[in-house]
């Protein structure tokens, strides 16, 4: 057989043996979602309920899977076995730390909200917003600690902590930039806008974590504090980006009082919101 003609079918074999692992990662992710971390029947909630609160959370949930292989497929092996190994064992790794950081996400960034009854009970979509950025956030900083080759896994784990501390810092601090009840806002009056804005911020911040963690790992000293001075230029620009998006965006218009301040919360307000610090998290990423 031609060798060029070999290498590009066994090229597609390894992409079909990858896709089969990968969508396997993605069954048992589910699964673990629905029976360990909420406890409940998806196919109830989706398809008898038609609950729209559950299914932007579980979407949510697979794009932060999806982002997080990503760093895993980045890594290259020596052989193809080596490359299928990785996808596997780092596939049931993420799985793992990304229901770890859906605990961390209720536990600590929607830490006053009972957050599966708002999504289940409540059909809270504000509420579901929120799950679902955390869950994308947590997938893009596992997608830059899994991805470097040095280190392993010690290193990617120190940085997905320090991530999603960073992650949950940034919660507390948004509702002073705010200035408004966010917690309130998104768990007691089941505001959607709000629920939207917050969504964005995380994802935006994730997206700044995830540029952070790009420079290769050289040793705990070096490394650490290149990514905390990365860290903390990229955050100080997502929060001038929230001042910017008020007077560039929509000029003439406060868009916390769109969100807030109107008997029926203005949606697109939190999507402009969300908007602004998700294209300016890619502003910054594209500066570095």
């Amino acid at each position: 057989m031609n060798p060029i003609i070999f290498d590009k079918l066994l090229q597609i074999a390894l992409v079909a043996a990858e896709l089969v692992i990968g969508f396997l990662v993605f069954w048992l992710g589910q699964l673990a979602y629905q029976k360990l971390f909420r406890r409940l029947d998806l196919n109830v909630e989706l398809f008898v309920r038609d609950n729209p609160a559950v299914a932007i959370a579980l979407v949510g949930y697979y794009l932060g899977i999806v982002t997080a292989l990503s760093g895993v497929l980045s890594q290259v092996g020596p052989t193809w076995q080596d490359r299928l190994l990785y996808l596997a064992s780092d596939g049931a790794g993420v799985i793992v730390l990304m229901l770890v950081g859906a605990w961390v996400g209720d536990r600590f960034i929607l830490r006053r909200c009972d957050t599966a009854r708002e999504i289940q009970a409540e059909q809270n979509v504000g509420a579901a917003a929120v799950e679902a950025g955390v869950h994308i956030a947590n997938g893009l900083i596992l997608s830059a600690a899994l991805a470097g080759e040095s280190g392993g896994w010690l290193v990617a784990l120190s940085c997905w902590v320090l991530g999603m501390g960073v992650l949950t810092l940034v919660s507390y601090l948004y509702p002073r930039v705010a200035r408004y009840n966010v917690f309130g806002e998104i768990c007691k009056r089941n505001n959607p806008a709000a629920g939207v804005a917050m969504a964005g911020l995380l994802v935006g911040t994730g997206n700044v974590i995830r540029v952070a963690f790009e420079p290769e790992f050289q040793n705990w000293g070096q490394s650490f504090t290149e990514y905390v001075i990365l860290l903390g230029i990229c955050l100080a620009a997502l929060v001038a980006i929230r001042w910017i998006a008020d007077l560039v965006l929509v000029p003439g218009v406060k868009i916390s009082d769109e969100i807030v301040h109107q008997s029926i919360p203005n949606l697109g307000a939190g999507l402009i919101e969300a908007f602004a610090y998700i294209a300016g998290s890619f502003l910054i990423a594209w500066s570095l």
